[in-house]
């Protein structure tokens, strides 16, 4: 099942760096923390803080719900000797991209990361705790477009839209 992977460009090895995911859709790295985003089964999209070696648990836990034919899944992902996500969404979002905003971006969005959202057409503008185990909040900001991706460049936030294939824009 789905894994994330280390390379080590200079040797040309790589390593499981972990497993158990679903089908991660973001993937950012900063200051030692890794951090996911992965769509899950009819609910159940989650951001992960990715730990080397740890698993994740799919395809045995999800706060998704399960599909037809499909065993149950386990709920607490700590019982089944999974890690937990950060945060799990119920119903799903459409999770996509996830960026980390430089503090320069804006005054009252100190330490703050977006996520892209297919499915409610959104940004999530969201803030951690210090050691990335929970969101201190979120706060869902309509768009009107499915988001495929985010990236932010020259102090703006430019967004690729996915049903006219535009690019919007956003400045402070």
């Amino acid at each position: 099942y789905g894994k994330i992977i280390f390379k080590n460009f200079s040797n040309n090895e790589s390593v499981v760096y972990s497993k158990g995911h679903r089908n991660p859709q973001g993937l950012l790295v900063f200051d030692d923390i890794v951090l996911s985003t992965e769509h899950g089964p009819k609910g159940g999209d989650e951001i992960n803080k990715i730990l080397f070696g740890e698993n994740y648990g799919w395809p045995i836990a999800s706060y998704g719900m399960k599909y037809a034919n499909s065993n149950k899944y386990v709920g607490n992902h700590f019982e089944g000797g999974f890690q937990e996500p950060i945060y799990s969404f119920i119903p799903s979002i459409g999770i996509s991209e996830i960026i980390k905003l430089p503090n320069n971006f804006n005054k009252n969005w100190q330490n703050n990361f977006l996520i892209a959202s297919l499915n409610k057409k959104s940004l999530y503008r969201i803030k951690f705790n210090n050691d990335y185990t929970k969101l201190i909040y979120f706060e869902e900001i309509f768009i009107g477009e499915r988001i495929r991706d985010i990236k932010y460049f020259q102090n703006k936030i430019l967004l690729a839209l996915e049903g006219k294939g535009q690019l919007g824009v956003i400045s402070n």
